[in-house]
């Protein structure tokens, strides 16, 4: 996939969910934050809501964010949990695969910072929208632990 999609896939998610009231952060993870994406890498973005379990029950807001008309239209979803996180992977058309990871804000708790959350913030974390100062402080704590 070529930067410019991806630019454009991160927009479009962030557009839908910043606007949204119960999404309050957003961050680019994996290979695309790390900068060394390869030809088949997915865009991976995490967003922070305490709704989490009801994105993964409804769709509608996927016809949200990819809707008709937009350059880039869904050709399948497949879901998938890892520990308290759920994402959809998503197949692009003309070409792209996302992967929309949702937690619960608690996600980011630093006091402790969890393993699982510690590892994905120091292989790769790149803050797209941060409302509450929740993704800085989660930062900011990974960056003291390694000190």
């Amino acid at each position: 996939m070529k930067a410019a999609d991806t630019k454009a896939i991160v927009g479009m998610v962030a557009d839908w969910a910043v606007d949204r009231e119960d999404v309050r952060a957003m961050a680019l993870v994996g290979s695309w934050a790390r900068g060394n994406p390869h030809q088949g890498s997915d865009i991976d973005l995490l967003l922070l809501s305490d709704l989490a379990i009801e994105y993964r029950l409804h769709r509608e807001w996927l016809t949200e964010i990819f809707r008709e008309g937009a350059v880039f239209r869904i050709l399948s979803t497949e879901d998938a949990g890892y520990g308290v996180v759920w994402s959809r992977h998503i197949t692009l058309t003309p070409a792209g695969k996302a992967e929309l990871a949702f937690a619960r804000c608690s996600w980011a708790e630093t006091t402790p910072v969890e393993p699982g959350t510690r590892s994905v913030v120091r292989d790769a974390f790149e803050i797209i929208f941060d409302k509450d100062g929740r993704l800085a402080r989660l930062v900011d704590a990974v960056r003291q632990d390694l000190r």
